[in-house]
C-alpha cells in the first residue's frame, strides 16, 4: 500500500512540475508577444503557436494531477446520499470505469500519433514536427491512466483494510 501511495505521489510531483513548466512557458511567451506586438510593433510570429501547444500539454498532463487531487468534474449529489459502504463501492466502480475509458483513449492516442498524417506534418509557424504537440495526448493520458490505476488500487485496498 505504501509503495502504491509513493508511486502516486511521485507521479503527482512529476505532473505538477511539468504543468508548472508549461504554464510558465505560456505566461512568458504571451507577455513577450504583447510587448513585441504593441510596443515594438513587430509581433513574434511563432509565439501564439508555442502558447497553444503549451496549453495542450498543460491540460493533458494536468489531468493526472487533478485526478489524484479529486478535482476532476463530477456529480456528487446522489453519491453523498448513499451510506459509507455503498459510497466506497461507488467510488471503486467509478474509478474502474475511468481506468477502462483511459485505456481506450490512451490506445487510440498512440494510434493517432503514429499516423502518417501526423508524423509527416510540420507546424505552420515554428516548423516543428506535429508529433511533438500530438504527443501530449498519449503522455498525458498515460500519466492519468497510471494515476487512475493507483487511485483504484488505493480505493480497493483501503476498503479491504477497513473491513
Amino acid at each position: 500500500m505504501m509503495l502504491i501511495r509513493a508511486a502516486s505521489k511521485f507521479l503527482d510531483t512529476v505532473g505538477r512540475v511539468l504543468t508548472q513548466v508549461f504554464v510558465g512557458i505560456m505566461a512568458i511567451i504571451v507577455t513577450l508577444q504583447v510587448v513585441w506586438r504593441y510596443f515594438l510593433k513587430s509581433p513574434i510570429f511563432w509565439a501564439e503557436e508555442l502558447a497553444r501547444y503549451s496549453l495542450v500539454w498543460m491540460t493533458f498532463v494536468g489531468a493526472a494531477v487533478a485526478l489524484r487531487a479529486g478535482q476532476l468534474a463530477s456529480i456528487e449529489i446522489l453519491v453523498e446520499k448513499l451510506s459509507p459502504p455503498v459510497r466506497r463501492w461507488m467510488r471503486v466502480l467509478v474509478l474502474f470505469l475511468n481506468v477502462v475509458l483511459l485505456i481506450f483513449l490512451f490506445y487510440y492516442s498512440v494510434v493517432l500519433v503514429g499516423l502518417p498524417s501526423v508524423v509527416n506534418q510540420r507546424s505552420p509557424a515554428m516548423r516543428v514536427p506535429m508529433v511533438l504537440p500530438y504527443l501530449a495526448l498519449p503522455v498525458g493520458l498515460g500519466l492519468t491512466l497510471l494515476q487512475g490505476i493507483f487511485q483504484l488500487l488505493i480505493a480497493i485496498l483501503e476498503k479491504e483494510s477497513r473491513e
